[in-house]
Protein backbone atom coordinates (compact mmCIF):
# COMPACT_ATOMS: atom_id res chain seq x y z
CA UNK A 1 0.00 0.00 0.00
CA UNK A 2 2.48 2.21 0.95
CA UNK A 3 4.80 1.76 -2.21
CA UNK A 4 1.72 2.17 -4.60
CA UNK A 5 1.13 5.85 -2.57
CA UNK A 6 4.56 6.62 -3.21
CA UNK A 7 4.13 5.32 -6.87
CA UNK A 8 0.98 7.64 -6.92
CA UNK A 9 2.77 10.79 -5.48
CA UNK A 10 5.49 10.28 -8.23
CA UNK A 11 3.18 9.81 -10.91
CA UNK A 12 1.73 13.11 -9.92
CA UNK A 13 4.87 15.22 -9.76
CA UNK A 14 6.08 13.80 -12.81
CA UNK A 15 2.62 14.90 -14.32
CA UNK A 16 3.08 18.50 -12.91
CA UNK A 17 7.04 18.78 -13.60
CA UNK A 18 6.10 18.06 -17.15
CA UNK A 19 3.36 20.50 -17.18
CA UNK A 20 5.93 23.14 -16.00
CA UNK A 21 8.09 22.15 -18.79
CA UNK A 22 5.77 22.88 -21.08
CA UNK A 23 4.30 25.65 -19.78
CA UNK A 24 7.82 27.34 -19.86
CA UNK A 25 8.12 26.26 -23.54
CA UNK A 26 5.20 27.98 -24.81
CA UNK A 27 5.90 30.93 -23.17
CA UNK A 28 9.50 31.28 -24.89
CA UNK A 29 7.62 31.26 -28.36
CA UNK A 30 6.44 34.91 -28.05
CA UNK A 31 5.79 37.06 -30.82
CA UNK A 32 6.09 40.70 -30.34
CA UNK A 33 7.06 43.73 -32.22
CA UNK A 34 9.30 47.01 -31.90
CA UNK A 35 6.92 49.88 -30.21
CA UNK A 36 10.17 52.29 -30.66
CA UNK A 37 11.80 54.49 -33.42
CA UNK A 38 14.86 52.67 -33.07
CA UNK A 39 15.92 49.71 -31.11
CA UNK A 40 19.25 48.63 -30.69
CA UNK A 41 20.13 44.82 -30.52
CA UNK A 42 22.61 43.89 -28.96
CA UNK A 43 25.47 41.01 -27.80
CA UNK A 44 24.22 40.58 -24.72
CA UNK A 45 22.13 41.50 -22.04
CA UNK A 46 22.67 44.88 -21.32
CA UNK A 47 23.90 48.17 -22.98
CA UNK A 48 27.81 47.48 -21.93
CA UNK A 49 27.67 44.98 -25.19
CA UNK A 50 28.49 45.72 -28.19
CA UNK A 51 25.53 46.94 -30.78
CA UNK A 52 25.17 44.86 -33.67
CA UNK A 53 21.89 45.79 -35.48
CA UNK A 54 18.91 48.09 -35.52
CA UNK A 55 15.15 47.37 -35.87
CA UNK A 56 12.52 49.88 -36.14
CA UNK A 57 9.12 50.62 -35.11
CA UNK A 58 6.70 47.78 -36.74
CA UNK A 59 9.56 45.33 -37.00
CA UNK A 60 8.14 42.07 -35.91
CA UNK A 61 10.36 39.53 -33.94
CA UNK A 62 9.85 36.12 -32.07
CA UNK A 63 11.42 35.75 -28.24
CA UNK A 64 13.25 32.81 -27.74
CA UNK A 65 14.50 33.33 -23.74
CA UNK A 66 14.60 36.65 -21.40
CA UNK A 67 17.23 37.59 -18.95
CA UNK A 68 16.07 40.25 -16.06
CA UNK A 69 14.76 43.45 -18.25
CA UNK A 70 16.06 41.76 -21.27
CA UNK A 71 15.28 39.71 -24.24
CA UNK A 72 16.92 37.65 -27.16
CA UNK A 73 14.91 37.89 -30.37
CA UNK A 74 15.22 36.57 -33.43
CA UNK A 75 14.13 39.25 -36.62
CA UNK A 76 11.70 38.77 -39.00
CA UNK A 77 13.63 39.23 -41.79
CA UNK A 78 16.58 37.19 -39.93
CA UNK A 79 19.20 38.45 -37.12
CA UNK A 80 19.14 37.80 -33.85
CA UNK A 81 20.71 39.37 -30.37
CA UNK A 82 19.18 40.88 -26.82
CA UNK A 83 16.87 44.10 -26.55
CA UNK A 84 15.52 45.64 -24.24
CA UNK A 85 11.86 44.13 -23.38
CA UNK A 86 10.08 47.38 -22.50
CA UNK A 87 10.46 48.40 -26.53
CA UNK A 88 8.82 45.42 -27.75
CA UNK A 89 5.05 44.79 -27.36
CA UNK A 90 3.31 41.09 -26.99
CA UNK A 91 1.47 40.68 -30.08
CA UNK A 92 -1.44 37.52 -30.37
CA UNK A 93 -0.39 36.63 -33.47
CA UNK A 94 -0.22 32.81 -34.01
CA UNK A 95 3.34 31.41 -34.75
CA UNK A 96 4.27 31.37 -38.43
CA UNK A 97 3.61 27.67 -39.41
CA UNK A 98 6.21 25.55 -41.05
CA UNK A 99 4.89 25.89 -44.90
CA UNK A 100 5.00 29.46 -44.65
CA UNK A 101 8.52 29.82 -42.36
CA UNK A 102 11.22 31.70 -43.61
CA UNK A 103 14.17 30.07 -45.78
CA UNK A 104 17.47 30.63 -44.53
CA UNK A 105 21.16 30.21 -46.35
CA UNK A 106 23.99 30.99 -44.87
CA UNK A 107 28.01 30.57 -45.70
CA UNK A 108 31.42 31.47 -44.49
CA UNK A 109 33.70 32.87 -47.02
CA UNK A 110 35.84 36.08 -48.44
CA UNK A 111 33.84 39.65 -48.14
CA UNK A 112 35.17 42.33 -50.65
CA UNK A 113 33.83 45.65 -50.79
CA UNK A 114 35.10 49.28 -50.33
CA UNK A 115 34.76 49.16 -46.73
CA UNK A 116 36.03 45.51 -45.55
CA UNK A 117 38.32 42.45 -47.66
CA UNK A 118 38.43 39.21 -45.80
CA UNK A 119 37.11 36.50 -43.59
CA UNK A 120 33.30 36.56 -43.15
CA UNK A 121 29.60 35.17 -42.44
CA UNK A 122 26.65 35.60 -45.09
CA UNK A 123 22.75 35.01 -44.71
CA UNK A 124 20.36 35.53 -46.59
CA UNK A 125 16.49 35.38 -45.67
CA UNK A 126 13.42 34.50 -47.56
CA UNK A 127 10.43 35.30 -46.63
CA UNK A 128 7.72 33.28 -48.04
CA UNK A 129 4.40 35.24 -46.63
CA UNK A 130 5.77 38.64 -48.81
CA UNK A 131 8.29 37.81 -50.94
CA UNK A 132 10.84 40.17 -49.29
CA UNK A 133 13.99 39.54 -48.41
CA UNK A 134 17.42 40.47 -46.82
CA UNK A 135 21.13 39.45 -47.36
CA UNK A 136 23.58 39.82 -44.57
CA UNK A 137 27.41 40.30 -44.55
CA UNK A 138 29.46 40.16 -41.13
CA UNK A 139 32.81 40.07 -39.49
CA UNK A 140 31.62 39.73 -35.73
CA UNK A 141 34.40 41.48 -34.69
CA UNK A 142 34.77 43.96 -37.84
CA UNK A 143 32.34 44.67 -39.88
CA UNK A 144 28.62 44.06 -40.96
CA UNK A 145 25.87 45.38 -44.00
CA UNK A 146 22.28 43.94 -45.02
CA UNK A 147 20.53 44.59 -48.27
CA UNK A 148 16.76 44.78 -47.50
CA UNK A 149 14.33 44.37 -50.35
CA UNK A 150 11.81 41.96 -52.36
CA UNK A 151 12.63 39.04 -54.35
CA UNK A 152 12.66 39.80 -58.10
CA UNK A 153 13.37 36.31 -59.08
CA UNK A 154 14.34 32.94 -57.50
CA UNK A 155 15.17 29.88 -60.31
CA UNK A 156 17.93 27.37 -59.79
CA UNK A 157 19.70 28.63 -57.03
CA UNK A 158 19.86 32.10 -58.12
CA UNK A 159 18.08 34.49 -56.10
CA UNK A 160 18.03 38.31 -57.30
CA UNK A 161 17.44 40.76 -54.52
CA UNK A 162 15.99 43.89 -55.73
CA UNK A 163 17.12 46.45 -52.89
CA UNK A 164 15.11 48.64 -51.37
CA UNK A 165 17.32 49.85 -47.97
CA UNK A 166 20.43 49.36 -46.31
CA UNK A 167 22.16 49.49 -42.88
CA UNK A 168 25.56 49.05 -42.38
CA UNK A 169 28.28 49.17 -39.01
CA UNK A 170 29.88 51.91 -41.05
CA UNK A 171 26.57 53.88 -40.83
CA UNK A 172 25.76 53.59 -37.29
CA UNK A 173 23.63 51.24 -38.15
CA UNK A 174 20.63 53.58 -39.51
CA UNK A 175 18.32 52.05 -42.14
CA UNK A 176 18.54 53.92 -45.04
CA UNK A 177 16.48 53.89 -48.57
CA UNK A 178 18.95 52.48 -51.48
CA UNK A 179 18.33 50.85 -54.74
CA UNK A 180 20.50 47.93 -56.52
CA UNK A 181 20.50 44.54 -56.62
CA UNK A 182 22.20 41.29 -55.10
CA UNK A 183 22.54 38.09 -57.36
CA UNK A 184 22.84 35.44 -54.63
CA UNK A 185 23.67 32.10 -55.54
CA UNK A 186 22.47 30.03 -52.95
CA UNK A 187 21.17 26.14 -52.29
CA UNK A 188 20.57 23.24 -49.68
CA UNK A 189 20.54 25.66 -47.10
CA UNK A 190 24.07 27.31 -48.09
CA UNK A 191 25.11 30.83 -49.22
CA UNK A 192 27.90 30.07 -52.05
CA UNK A 193 28.25 33.08 -54.60
CA UNK A 194 26.93 36.76 -54.17
CA UNK A 195 27.25 39.91 -55.90
CA UNK A 196 25.79 43.05 -54.75
CA UNK A 197 25.59 46.68 -55.91
CA UNK A 198 23.76 49.76 -54.03
CA UNK A 199 23.22 52.99 -54.37
CA UNK A 200 21.94 55.77 -51.80
CA UNK A 201 22.47 59.27 -50.01
CA UNK A 202 25.89 58.29 -47.81
CA UNK A 203 26.36 54.77 -48.79
CA UNK A 204 29.78 54.83 -50.10
CA UNK A 205 30.35 50.46 -49.89
CA UNK A 206 29.43 50.63 -53.80
CA UNK A 207 29.93 46.76 -54.42
CA UNK A 208 30.25 43.68 -52.74
CA UNK A 209 31.43 40.32 -53.21
CA UNK A 210 31.14 37.02 -51.77
CA UNK A 211 32.29 34.12 -52.04
CA UNK A 212 32.79 30.49 -50.12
Amino acid sequence: MFAKSIKMIATVCLASLSAVVLSSMAALAELAVVNSNQLNVRRGPGTNFARTYTLQRGDRVEITRRQGDWAFIVGDRGGEGWVFARYLTITSSPPTSPSNANQIFRGQGTIDNARYNGAGNAQLVLTSRDKGASFRLSNPSRFDLEYIGTVRSNFEGTVQLQITKFRSSAMGYRTVSASGTCDIQASTGNVRQAFCTVNGAGIDHGRSNFSN
